[in-house]
């Protein structure tokens, strides 16, 4: 089956900088699959390119590089093969303005990709190329400075005329700032005037300021509350990108919540939503983020279990009922996810039962589709879910008993297909499924009796299973550590019931073939350890070996097939539960249990250098469990938790430095464990939590930093 596209119109609106005229491409198009005009529903995804198609300018959701297909689609209508869109119109989902900036490079070429819901993304070629209307290849033509002062009415340029920041200082002869301000009796700054900079700075030193000397800004937290939410939990939130939602929940005292309010970080103020047309109360609903409105939908309110929701847009401030036609029915700890077009509800449960069945709900129709009205699996839990890009696959899992059967379903169809039950693996629950992008692979898990040590590859386009080969496949065995390099699957040390492991083995599915990994210089036997990828290495540390916690640990590289065991000088203390973060370069060990008490130290580790680093104890947060730590691109940001009371403080931690900066500042938060932080880029935001009591309140902590005080003469 192939594609293939026809030109037919491409235009760029002229003036693109112009506000009056909208940053839109017109564009039409055909499409044809085989040799027929495609007609119905298709999913479309486009981005702008250099001539070798090797740069991207502009992407509908801005996620294309060098080229890329992006990650979200556009869905329009296909009639008798011709479709039309208008690129950069912000009114149709996943699509963003194009800045009038793409068009200063001289050859800029649209790429399309297709999806006609059957044979999966396909590129159209070729890419076409942009060309200019009549006019603007006209302005083009305009000579360099052939429009001077003569040509510009008394007053014509005045602010609103000038972009913003168009006017710099090359723009200005020298002095005439100066000379407008003396002109009119001022100064920019006055003699004895200050002036507070971040950097040292020269350009002030070459104007004759003098530097006084540096102050420091302390670190500051501030309190942020301005109508936030009653104290709840069991809530949903929802970032959409400059606010935080929150909505619903549940409180010991006060029952379940059918409010929810609006924080913008940078205001600083929380709106409270609009009650009118919200969903009643509930919890353990599910909430999802469809780039411009916030879906509510099922539940528990404490008595029922519910079938209904809503829809809310933060920019309208409006809710809007959804339909209960059609509808999936009543369950909470369902599962949703986001199509891009449609939110697709599938299994969860009443209290009773467990659904083998789900819907999905169309946002342009606000109408529910089923999710196949006879799905042709029984119900089921503890199975595997993965998204294909176009499928749902669902395979396995237990009803009492170990299942062995699956299917997959195209919300595109509106259809479930039965997944093949030949050269399937055998019944199991608790095993691992992974998607490498053609492919789901199923691996290893428990069938009620044994541990399991087979699995296959399941190939959606022809529908069929490949048994992974048995050979040099690891042993049965869980709580092992498993990562995805990108073109293996590697499995290492575990548990399988009377033994801890330090086996393991990588699977390349593109041979079939497992690679046993070498136990020369593998870590000891563990579970419970840590893994993290490093882009070219795997990097275990720490865990637990039935007897004690451990502190060594190795890393193994792929190309390789060999182990090289991590440098002992150093290493952080045994310990499991602990924390690692990767930050790019280094591993960062930190925290957790040492087998009697929690730890307040840690360690990181270069690969590149074999070497740990011991975090400092001067100035470390104390021992703890249930904190909150962050990484903000140059420090671990620790704060908070539990260690035989709630605690309100923590520290930072720098990894090139190898020290720690307690956290401080005026109007510290309340003591707290089990709350929310993010990382901003310039701060982090803390948010609820539990201290003997349920809280309710927004904290912001920012990191202080150096200023240079300089004084005019």
């Amino acid at each position: 089956m192939f594609f293939r596209l026809s030109f037919i119109l491409i235009c760029l609106l002229a003036s693109l900088a112009t506000a009056q005229v909208p940053q839109i491409l017109n564009y039409q198009g055909r499409v044809v699959v085989g040799s027929t005009n495609f007609d119905g529903g298709g999913q479309f995804k486009f981005a702008l390119v250099n001539g070798a198609g090797t740069t991207s300018y502009w992407s509908n959701n801005g996620s294309s590089t060098s080229g890329s297909q992006p990650t979200a689609a556009v869905a329009l209508t296909v009639t008798k093969g011709l479709y039309s869109v208008q690129l950069g119109d912000t009114t149709l989902a996943n699509m963003q303005t194009i800045p009038a900036s793409v068009f200063n490079n001289s050859d800029v070429r649209l790429r399309v990709w297709f999806n006609d819901g059957t044979n999966g993304w396909q590129q159209l070629t070729p890419d076409q190329r942009i060309a200019a209307v009549g006019y603007a290849i006209m302005a083009s033509t305009v000579t360099d400075g052939s429009i001077t002062s003569a040509k510009i009415a008394t007053g014509a340029v005045g602010g609103t005329q000038l972009a913003s920041g168009a006017v710099g200082s090359s723009q200005l002869a020298s002095g005439a700032a100066a000379a407008n301000l003396s002109a009119g009796g001022q100064s920019a700054v006055g003699s004895g005037g200050l002036v507070l900079s971040a950097t040292e700075n020269a350009a002030l030193t070459s104007a004759g300021f003098v530097k006084l000397g540096s102050m420091s800004l302390g670190d500051g937290w501030q309190f942020r509350s301005n109508g936030s939410p009653s104290a709840r939990s069991g809530h949903s939130a929802v970032w959409t990108g400059t606010e935080m939602l929150v909505w619903g929940g549940y409180h010991t005292s006060n029952g379940y919540f059918a409010d929810g309010a609006r924080y913008n970080p940078t205001t600083d103020t929380w709106t409270a939503m609009n009650g009118s047309g919200a969903p009643t109360a509930r919890y353990n609903h599910s909430a999802i983020w469809t780039g411009t409105e916030m879906i509510i939908w099922g539940g528990y309110n404490g008595a029922t279990y519910l079938k209904d929701g809503a829809k809310y847009n933060p920019t309208t401030n409006v809710w809007t009922t959804i339909t209960t036609s059609s509808a999936p029915s009543e369950r909470y700890n369902h599962s949703a996810v986001w199509t891009g077009t449609e939110m697709i509800v599938w299994g969860g449960g009443n209290g009773t039962s467990y659904f083998p069945d789900g819907g999905r709900y169309t946002l342009s129709t606000s109408s529910w589709g089923t999710t196949a009205p006879a799905c042709p699996i029984s119900v089921r839990a503890n199975h595997t879910a993965v998204w294909s890009g176009s499928e749902m696959l669902v395979w396995g899992g237990t009803n009492g008993s170990a299942l062995a059967d699956g299917a997959r379903f195209n919300p595109s169809t509106n259809a479930w297909t039965l997944i093949s039950s030949s050269s399937a693996p055998s019944a199991r629950f608790l095993h691992s499924a992974v998607w490498t992008g053609t492919e789901m692979i199923v691996f290893g898990g428990f069938n009620g009796t044994s541990y399991l040590a087979d699995g296959a590859r399941y190939n959606t386009t022809s529908n069929t299973w490949t048994a992974m080969s048995s050979t040099l496949s690891p042993s049965g065995r869980y709580y092992h550590t498993s990562v995805w390099t990108g073109t293996e699957m590697i499995v290492f040390g575990g548990y399988n019931g009377s033994a801890y492991l330090n086996t393991g083995a990588s699977y390349n599915p593109s041979t079939n073939a497992w690679t046993s990994l070498t136990t020369s210089n593998a870590p000891s036997i563990r579970s419970d350890h840590t893994a993290v990828w490093s882009g070219t290495q795997m990097i275990i540390f720490g865990g637990y070996n039935g007897t004690s916690a451990l502190n060594n640990g190795a890393r193994y590289t792929p190309s390789t097939s060999t182990w090289t065991t991590i440098s002992a000088t150093s290493a952080p203390a045994a310990r499991t539960d602990h924390t690692a973060i990767w930050t790019g370069t280094e591993m960062v060990v930190w925290g957790g249990f040492g087998g009697t008490l929690n730890l307040a130290d840690g360690g990181h580790y270069n690969p590149a250098t074999d070497a740990w680093a011991a975090t400092a104890t001067t100035a470390a947060p104390y021992a703890r469990s249930y904190h909150s730590a962050v990484w903000t691109g140059t420090e671990m940001l620790v704060w908070g938790g539990f260690s035989g009371g709630y605690l309100s403080h923590g520290g930072r931690y720098a990894t090139l430095s190898g020290a720690w900066t307690p956290t401080a500042g005026a109007s510290v938060p309340p003591t707290r464990s089990g709350h929310s932080a993010v990382w901003t880029g310039t701060e982090m935001i803390l948010f609820g939590g539990y201290n003997g009591g349920y809280l309710n309140d927004t904290q912001t902590y920012t990191i202080g930093k150096s200023m240079f005080l300089y004084q005019r003469p």
